[in-house]
Protein backbone atom coordinates (compact mmCIF):
# COMPACT_ATOMS: atom_id res chain seq x y z
CA UNK A 1 0.00 0.00 0.00
CA UNK A 2 1.25 3.58 -1.14
CA UNK A 3 1.82 6.10 1.95
CA UNK A 4 -0.35 8.25 2.37
CA UNK A 5 0.55 10.44 4.89
CA UNK A 6 1.41 14.46 4.54
CA UNK A 7 4.87 15.20 5.31
CA UNK A 8 5.09 18.43 7.91
CA UNK A 9 7.36 21.19 6.51
CA UNK A 10 8.57 24.62 6.99
CA UNK A 11 6.28 27.76 5.39
CA UNK A 12 8.98 30.44 5.25
CA UNK A 13 7.60 34.50 4.80
CA UNK A 14 9.99 37.07 3.81
CA UNK A 15 9.03 40.82 3.03
CA UNK A 16 11.15 43.01 1.53
CA UNK A 17 11.03 46.58 1.69
CA UNK A 18 13.44 48.34 -0.64
CA UNK A 19 13.85 52.28 -0.45
CA UNK A 20 16.93 54.95 -1.09
CA UNK A 21 16.17 58.47 -0.32
CA UNK A 22 18.89 61.43 -1.82
CA UNK A 23 18.77 64.72 -2.93
CA UNK A 24 18.57 66.89 -5.81
CA UNK A 25 22.53 67.47 -6.08
CA UNK A 26 24.34 64.43 -7.12
CA UNK A 27 23.82 60.92 -6.21
CA UNK A 28 26.49 59.75 -3.02
CA UNK A 29 24.46 61.16 -0.22
CA UNK A 30 21.51 58.56 -0.59
CA UNK A 31 20.15 57.13 2.19
CA UNK A 32 19.36 53.39 2.43
CA UNK A 33 16.13 52.42 4.19
CA UNK A 34 16.13 48.70 2.79
CA UNK A 35 14.64 45.81 5.26
CA UNK A 36 14.11 42.33 4.41
CA UNK A 37 12.92 40.13 7.46
CA UNK A 38 12.23 36.64 7.01
CA UNK A 39 9.82 34.28 9.66
CA UNK A 40 9.86 30.48 9.47
CA UNK A 41 6.68 28.44 10.76
CA UNK A 42 7.47 25.09 11.19
CA UNK A 43 5.65 22.04 11.23
CA UNK A 44 3.08 23.05 8.68
CA UNK A 45 0.95 19.71 7.40
CA UNK A 46 -2.67 21.79 6.29
CA UNK A 47 -2.89 24.18 3.73
CA UNK A 48 -5.87 25.97 2.40
CA UNK A 49 -5.48 28.84 -0.47
CA UNK A 50 -8.22 30.06 -2.38
CA UNK A 51 -9.06 32.90 -4.47
CA UNK A 52 -12.92 34.59 -2.97
CA UNK A 53 -15.24 36.64 -5.19
CA UNK A 54 -17.92 38.65 -3.18
CA UNK A 55 -21.59 38.98 -3.71
CA UNK A 56 -22.26 42.37 -2.62
CA UNK A 57 -21.02 44.87 0.09
CA UNK A 58 -22.48 43.15 3.07
CA UNK A 59 -19.43 41.76 6.18
CA UNK A 60 -19.22 37.81 4.85
CA UNK A 61 -16.90 35.24 7.29
CA UNK A 62 -14.21 33.58 4.66
CA UNK A 63 -12.92 31.54 7.54
CA UNK A 64 -14.12 29.91 10.67
CA UNK A 65 -11.71 29.16 13.67
CA UNK A 66 -12.88 26.18 16.29
CA UNK A 67 -11.81 23.32 18.95
CA UNK A 68 -11.89 20.59 16.02
CA UNK A 69 -12.57 21.09 12.07
CA UNK A 70 -16.16 20.26 12.49
CA UNK A 71 -18.13 21.77 9.36
CA UNK A 72 -14.70 22.76 7.80
CA UNK A 73 -13.10 25.29 10.49
CA UNK A 74 -9.74 25.53 11.10
CA UNK A 75 -8.09 24.40 14.59
CA UNK A 76 -7.71 27.59 16.19
CA UNK A 77 -4.67 27.07 18.45
CA UNK A 78 -2.71 24.89 15.04
CA UNK A 79 -3.12 28.04 12.96
CA UNK A 80 0.35 29.60 12.18
CA UNK A 81 -0.32 31.59 9.41
CA UNK A 82 -2.78 33.77 7.67
CA UNK A 83 -2.73 36.11 4.76
CA UNK A 84 -5.35 38.06 3.06
CA UNK A 85 -4.81 39.83 -0.24
CA UNK A 86 -6.76 42.80 -1.87
CA UNK A 87 -6.78 42.12 -5.33
CA UNK A 88 -8.51 44.70 -6.41
CA UNK A 89 -6.79 47.34 -7.98
CA UNK A 90 -8.90 50.24 -7.21
CA UNK A 91 -11.17 49.51 -3.50
CA UNK A 92 -10.15 49.13 0.15
CA UNK A 93 -10.93 45.53 1.71
CA UNK A 94 -12.19 45.93 5.60
CA UNK A 95 -10.63 42.81 7.24
CA UNK A 96 -10.79 41.84 10.75
CA UNK A 97 -10.40 38.68 13.25
CA UNK A 98 -13.57 38.01 15.15
CA UNK A 99 -14.81 36.41 18.16
CA UNK A 100 -18.71 37.31 17.54
CA UNK A 101 -19.04 38.26 20.95
CA UNK A 102 -17.29 41.25 22.21
CA UNK A 103 -14.77 41.91 20.33
CA UNK A 104 -13.30 42.34 17.06
CA UNK A 105 -10.36 44.09 15.01
CA UNK A 106 -10.75 45.47 11.73
CA UNK A 107 -8.26 46.83 9.31
CA UNK A 108 -8.93 48.90 5.93
CA UNK A 109 -6.74 47.08 3.22
CA UNK A 110 -5.64 48.95 0.40
CA UNK A 111 -5.83 47.61 -3.25
CA UNK A 112 -3.38 45.29 -4.27
CA UNK A 113 -2.03 44.71 -0.79
CA UNK A 114 -1.92 42.34 2.01
CA UNK A 115 -2.22 41.85 5.30
CA UNK A 116 -0.88 38.88 7.81
CA UNK A 117 -1.76 37.56 10.96
CA UNK A 118 0.44 34.87 13.30
CA UNK A 119 -1.90 34.01 15.11
CA UNK A 120 -6.34 34.01 15.85
CA UNK A 121 -6.29 36.07 19.02
CA UNK A 122 -8.23 39.59 18.61
CA UNK A 123 -8.79 42.44 21.13
CA UNK A 124 -11.55 44.76 20.32
CA UNK A 125 -10.98 47.11 23.23
CA UNK A 126 -7.86 49.70 23.76
CA UNK A 127 -7.23 47.82 27.33
CA UNK A 128 -5.74 45.10 25.57
CA UNK A 129 -5.29 43.09 28.72
CA UNK A 130 -7.71 40.18 27.29
CA UNK A 131 -7.12 38.69 24.26
CA UNK A 132 -9.95 35.99 22.98
CA UNK A 133 -9.98 33.49 20.22
CA UNK A 134 -11.25 34.27 17.73
CA UNK A 135 -14.33 31.88 16.33
CA UNK A 136 -14.08 33.73 12.66
CA UNK A 137 -12.06 36.02 9.77
CA UNK A 138 -14.31 38.03 8.41
CA UNK A 139 -14.91 40.54 5.02
CA UNK A 140 -15.96 43.41 3.63
CA UNK A 141 -15.90 44.71 0.28
CA UNK A 142 -18.16 45.71 -2.86
CA UNK A 143 -20.09 43.40 -5.41
CA UNK A 144 -17.71 41.41 -7.13
CA UNK A 145 -14.92 41.88 -4.68
CA UNK A 146 -11.90 39.13 -5.30
CA UNK A 147 -9.27 38.30 -2.23
CA UNK A 148 -7.12 35.40 -2.10
CA UNK A 149 -7.21 33.62 1.53
CA UNK A 150 -4.06 32.00 2.39
CA UNK A 151 -4.06 29.69 5.49
CA UNK A 152 -1.59 27.52 6.97
CA UNK A 153 -1.62 25.35 10.22
CA UNK A 154 0.26 22.30 11.77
Amino acid sequence: MADTDVNAATLTVTITEALQVGHDVGTTDVRDFAQTCTHSFGSIANVSKRIIKLADNTLIKIATFGSDTDDGAFVRADVRYIRVTNLDGTDALQVGLDDENSDAAYTSLAPATSIMYTGTTVEGGNGGTTLDGATALKVKGVANHQLELFIASV
